[in-house]
Order: C-alpha cells, then structure tokens, then sequence
C-alpha cells in the first residue's frame, strides 16, 4: 500500500468516525437531504392546497390553523412512506447502494423508526386537532395506512412482484388515489367522493407514475444488469414515449378538472401548461439522442416541473 493510499485511506476513516461520532440530528440531516430532499415539500403542500380546493363546498373557506396542519399532516406522511421504504429495500439497498447514508450505519434503522413513530404521532395529534369525532376522516386515514402496509409487505408476493416490474410500479403507485382522499377529508369531513375528487385521485397517481418512470428510464452509463429499470424492460424509446403520453394525459385531466370544479377553462391554461409540457417534452427526446445521467436527472427536473406546474394550474384556476 503506498503512503499516499494509507493517508487517504486513513482520512477518510478519521472523516467517517467524526460523522458517526457526530449528534444524532445532524446525522438524521444528512439522510434526509439524500433521501427525502427539503426541497420536495412544496410538492406535499401543493397536494393538500389543491385537495382541499378541491374538497372544500363553494363559498367555504378553512381557517389558518387548519392549512397549517394539513401542512404538516400530508408532509410526515410522506415522510412516513419513505421511512417504510428504507426499511423495506433495507436488503436490497445495502447490496446495491453501500453509499448511502442508512447503509455506511450512519444513522440506524432503529432511528428511521422512532421517526416513522413521531410522523404517525404528528397525524393521530393533527387529525384529533382538526377532526376529533369526524368519523369519515379515521376512516379515511386506516385505509392509507392499510394500504401502505400492504406495499410494504410487498402485499405478500414479494417475489412475484418483483418478477412482475410493471405490475409493482402501479401497486405501489395507487397509494396515492388514497392520500388524496385523506387529505380530502381532511379538508372536508363531508366530502363527497364526486367526480372532480376523482379526477383529482386519477391525475395524482399518473403524476406518480410518469414520475417513476421518468426516474427509472436510464442511459447506458447508469444501467445495472442486477437493477431492474423501464429503460431495460422496454427500452428507452417506449420507456420516454410512456411518459410523454401520461403527460398528456395529465393534461387532459386537469383541463376536465377545472371544468367540472369551475365549469370553464381560462385561455392562458392553455398556454402555461402547453409551454411547461413542450419543454418537457423536448427534454425527453434530447435525452433519447443522448441517453446519460445527466439528461436522465433533467428528466426528472423537467416532469417534476410538469407536475408541479399542473397542480399549480388547478389551484389558480379554481380560485380565479
């Protein structure tokens, strides 16, 4: 071993012990900024702004405290999702992502779940704040968590599914149809399951997919023959045409939700969203001609974006 080797080898090892030797915030930190990104969360508040919007009988309004904790209600369960995650490709992600925070032991699993603890807290103190006696809204609530207890557990096929790519992907995707009708109730005890609420629950989970897809579609620099992607299942040209048409679709949903929620659709809806969808679409296809990390993680910017900007669009619209 040369000396320049050893010291490296050395500093690093000194840099890694501080790390764990470090307070247990300031490590839980740095899963979170690898694992659930800061800045994802406008993504959950949008998602509670636009259910209640959605929810909510016209001519109602919902007080501060309420937005406040619907807030937060829907950003620790997604918090919650990806805790349940960790814990689930735990086996996997140690073979496959020695790298990460969880798995260098940085932090520990027995951490993630007094965290997966205080989110489950943060939603039964909420709800109680919001709810009390609202019978719909518990209701509501354990069929999400019935339902993202079934993910985790693979919904017991775990190796059937994992045989099954596609099939997995959209099992594990319909969780949010039944995030959306948590967050609608809570919004709205007596929310009714209509058609604009559907189509809200429909619009989320092609949001998911196009979203998994796009994450999962990569260039030969990032493929792994152990990893299984969309890009190598379907290729990439089918992979990124599957997402150009879910955002298309995506599209089409938020026009029929306006119109049924509002009963017209502004010009400039057109507009915005036709600019933000050609952009992505654009993107997509530069990637098709050069197919690399790069590309692959402006794919996900630019999707993101596209949803993002859709959400963004119903809420305006409903309240112009």
């Amino acid at each position: 071993m040369s000396f320049f080797y050893f010291s490296d080898y050395y500093f690093q090892g000194v840099a890694m012990t501080a790390i764990k030797n470090g307070s247990l915030f300031c490590r839980m930190m740095l899963w979170v900024n690898e694992r659930f990104p800061v800045a994802n969360t406008p993504l959950f508040f949008i998602l509670w702004f636009l259910s209640y919007s959605v929810a909510m009988p016209a001519g109602e309004s919902i007080s501060p405290v309420k937005m406040a904790v619907g807030c937060l209600l829907s950003l620790s369960f997604f918090l919650l999702l990806r805790v349940l995650d960790e814990h689930k490709d735990y086996a996997d992600d140690c073979l496959h992502h020695p790298q990460r925070v969880l798995q260098q032991g940085i932090i520990s699993l027995s951490h993630l779940k007094l965290l997966g603890a205080l989110c489950v807290l943060i939603q039964l103190g909420g709800m109680f704040l919001i709810a009390g006696g609202q019978q719909q809204i518990w209701l509501s609530w354990t069929l999400l968590l019935c339902w993202t207890s079934l993910m985790t557990k693979e919904f017991f096929v775990a190796e059937w599914l994992k045989q099954h790519f596609s099939l997995y992907a959209l099992s594990h995707t319909l969780v949010m149809p039944f995030v959306i009708w948590w967050l609608a109730t809570l919004a709205s005890p007596a929310a009714a399951l209509n058609q604009p609420l559907i189509l809200l629950m429909l619009l989320a989970f092609l949001c998911g997919l196009s979203f998994e897809i796009t994450r999962k579609c990569k260039g030969p620099d990032e493929e792994r023959e152990e990893v299984t992607t969309w890009s190598q299942l379907y290729g990439r040209p089918l992979s990124i045409l599957m997402v150009i048409a879910l955002l298309i679709l995506m599209a089409c949903v938020q026009y029929f939700l306006i119109l049924c929620k509002t009963g017209t659709v502004s010009l400039w809806f057109y507009g915005v969203s036709g600019g933000v969808n050609f952009f992505a679409v654009s993107q997509l296809l530069i990637f098709l001609i050069n197919a690399n990390q790069k590309n692959r993680k402006r794919n996900e910017a630019v999707v993101g974006a596209a949803m993002l900007t859709g959400y963004v669009l119903c809420i305006v619209e409903i309240y112009l």
